[in-house]
């Protein structure tokens, strides 16, 4: 090491540099520390990321059968409507 660093003038320059080479990490944590927070919003409160895998396979099951109905419904209601109304044209016959 050179004799110039163990100087307190160095010293305090060195300390000076590593002084602001901390405020400049803490700057980057603080806006680390954000953007993370600001992710995790953006994450959706379900199970389907769940670590568990029952948890998960449930959930999935879950949204294949509502999926499933959202389907299902209009088809059978319009399918209910069709037969309704060919039952009436028959009986006016």
């Amino acid at each position: 090491m050179p004799e110039s660093s163990l100087s307190p003038d160095g010293l305090q320059i060195q300390l000076g540099q590593l002084n602001s080479q901390i405020e400049q990490l803490q700057g980057q944590l603080q806006a680390q520390e954000t953007e993370l927070a600001e992710l995790k919003d953006l994450i959706p409160d379900s199970n389907i990321i769940s670590p568990k895998f029952l948890n998960r396979a449930f959930t999935v099951w879950g949204h294949y059968v509502v999926a499933g109905l959202i389907v299902a419904i209009p088809i059978m209601c319009l399918t209910s409507l069709f037969v309704l109304v060919m039952s009436l044209i028959t009986q006016q016959k």
